[in-house]
């Protein structure tokens, strides 16, 4: 296990990971050497250009309590391998339950009666709106690329992926969010303009797809993207 680790590490610290853990420690680079058994040098050389042995890097990540892994650079960007066999897995997956929502639609009546544009248009703008306020503007371009990670499984862990992760998840509950209010507003405008039974019925049949769409985007694509970017993180843990 711990040689596995010493193979995956590299040799470049991030000086600001090293400073950010020793300040919120309270120590100087004295203090910060004893803790870690390294020299004074050593200490001012990782936190100068990040350079270090695997033996430095295990050393300073006992000393902070923490995994060697947090004192490496921040990726920006999740660490993707594409393969042709991964992407046709995955597309191939998607088409499966498409085509079983399809099938459904069309042993309930028609896809027609279950296509509304303004209700796919308000979750998915509520959504991304609710994004922008959460994470702002870099998080809604980090979400709406992180897209095309549904085609791919070879996903290297980062700690972009593990924010990534975060986003869709909290983009679950601004979806649902938006089919709440949907409901709602859907309902209250049909108890004061509905009086037929019949044309009732059916305003609320439209109202419910608000919903239906919203389960779909979040349960077809956001929670799958989601599991996976945080299952390549957790797994790696546990490597």
């Amino acid at each position: 296990m711990q040689n596995h680790q010493l193979h995956k590490l590299s040799p470049n610290l991030s000086p600001e990971r090293v400073k950010y853990f020793r300040k919120d420690n309270g120590w100087s680079q004295e203090l910060l050497a004893k803790a870690a058994g390294l020299s004074l040098r050593t200490i001012q050389r990782a936190e100068k250009d990040g350079n270090s042995s695997v033996e430095t890097q295990l050393a300073l990540a006992a000393a902070f309590d923490i995994s060697p892994k947090e004192l490496f650079p921040v990726s920006s960007n999740p660490d993707v391998n594409w393969k042709r066999k991964n992407i046709m897995q995955s597309f191939l997956a998607l088409l499966v339950v498409s085509g079983a929502v399809i099938l459904l639609a069309l042993l309930a009546g028609g896809i027609s009666m279950f296509v509304d544009a303004a209700s796919i248009l308000f979750i998915l703008f509520f959504m991304y709106a609710a994004t922008v306020i959460a994470f702002g503007s870099s998080g809604l371009i980090k979400s709406l690329k992180g897209l095309s990670y549904l085609f791919a499984t070879d996903i290297s862990p980062t700690p972009a992926t593990e924010f990534l992760s975060l986003i869709f998840k909290k983009q679950i509950f601004f979806i649902y969010g938006a089919a709440f209010i949907g409901l709602l507003l859907g309902s209250i405008a049909i108890h004061t303009n509905v009086a037929e039974t019949i044309i009732f019925h059916r305003a609320y049949a439209v109202n419910l797809l608000v919903l239906l769409y919203a389960a779909i985007f979040a349960e077809g694509i956001l929670r799958p993207l989601s599991t996976k970017l945080e299952h390549r993180y957790l797994a790696a843990k546990f490597d």
